[in-house]
């Protein structure tokens, strides 16, 4: 299981501490789960004082330390229907059923 409180550890991902650690891996994981800002932002504002920038600059911080890429990489990877190489097969008379 992913612990998200071990992997900020691990990575030593923050050095100030303006809002308390707790709060900020609370933060990441609700940003994880609902992947909007605001939202995050504003329940964090119940226990500290957290804009929606602070957050974003957490989530930019995780982003660059896991050298996350949001480029797609490409696949050669064809993805066939099953009936449609039998039927492929019937047609042509194969003797040898596609499956």
């Amino acid at each position: 299981m992913f612990s998200v409180r071990g992997l900020v550890e691990r990575l030593r991902l923050f050095e100030k501490n303006r809002v308390p650690l707790n709060l900020k891996v609370l933060g990441l994981a609700l940003h994880f789960q609902t992947s909007s800002l605001r939202r995050t932002s504003r329940v964090l504002s119940e226990y500290c004082r957290v804009s929606k920038t602070a957050v974003w600059k957490w989530i930019v911080k995780l982003r660059e330390r896991l050298n996350v890429s949001l480029e797609r990489k490409p696949r050669r990877l064809i993805a066939v229907m099953r009936h449609a190489l039998r039927l492929m097969a019937n047609s042509t008379g194969s003797a040898q059923p596609w499956t």
